[in-house]
């Protein structure tokens, strides 16, 4: 089973979208959990939400409120490619 950890260098990429938040705080993050289609699908739905939320965790730990934080509902990845790849949370700054 995979892990809803995010990877060490997570925290350097997420350090922008911190500033940008805290430079401009009209501004909202959206978050949304990705998987492939390998195995189960509630599983691989439920890791991509756990991914998903444990970002939101760390964006509030560095002072974001989480009134300022939305999450998505889990998506599949299409498309062919590396499963590692298709794992993974996208923080878009609105």
């Amino acid at each position: 089973m995979g892990s809803a950890t995010p990877p060490a260098d997570a925290a350097a990429e997420l350090a922008g979208v911190v500033a940008a938040l805290k430079a401009e705080p009209e501004r909202k993050a959206r978050i949304s959990g990705f998987h492939d289609t390998s195995g189960s699908a509630a599983t691989n739905a439920e890791l991509a939400k756990q991914r998903a939320q444990a970002v939101q965790a760390w964006l509030e730990s560095q002072g974001i409120v989480a009134g300022r934080i939305a999450l998505d509902k889990p998506a599949v990845t299409t498309g062919s490619g590396d499963a590692r790849e298709a794992r993974r949370v996208e923080v878009t700054v609105e």
